[in-house]
């Protein structure tokens, strides 16, 4: 009886907290962060607390990707559960999504008719495959 007590204490003194915590903002300014090359490499967000009205910046950088010849062909916003791929100007083209369990995931990137870049195409499996890894046999 004594630990379900404190059990209860502890999850009411979370969810009170986690309740304080939340903010209510509104954003203000959104600029893009360009490197020396030109290339959209991260944002800077301006926000406002409703309530209270203090100003919050929020910057985020993204992370180069490569192709195999090491040129830089884009580049990947580290959001939660994956990525967002981008392009050279900043356009989201694609994202990445992570299976937490497996440590597997899955990337989707949409190049243009115009794209000189090569992308590797994964070959899609057969039904026979597909039935072995869902164990349905």
């Amino acid at each position: 009886m004594k630990t379900l007590i404190s059990a209860a204490a502890v999850i009411a003194l979370g969810l009170a907290a986690g309740g304080c915590s939340v903010l209510e903002t509104k954003s203000m300014a959104h600029e893009d962060l360009k490197n020396a090359q030109g290339h959209v490499v991260g944002y800077k967000e301006t926000m406002r607390d409703r309530e209270t009205g203090e100003e919050m910046t929020q910057i985020a950088l993204f992370v180069p990707r490569f192709n195999d010849r090491g040129r830089v062909i884009g580049y990947e916003e580290r959001v939660r559960n994956g990525s967002v791929m981008r392009d050279l100007n900043g356009k989201k083209v694609g994202g990445r999504w992570n299976d937490l369990r497996s440590g597997k995931g899955l990337v989707i990137v949409v190049r243009g008719k115009d794209s000189t870049e090569s992308v590797a195409v994964a070959q899609a499996p057969s039904i026979e495959e597909l039935i072995q890894l869902a164990r349905l046999n």
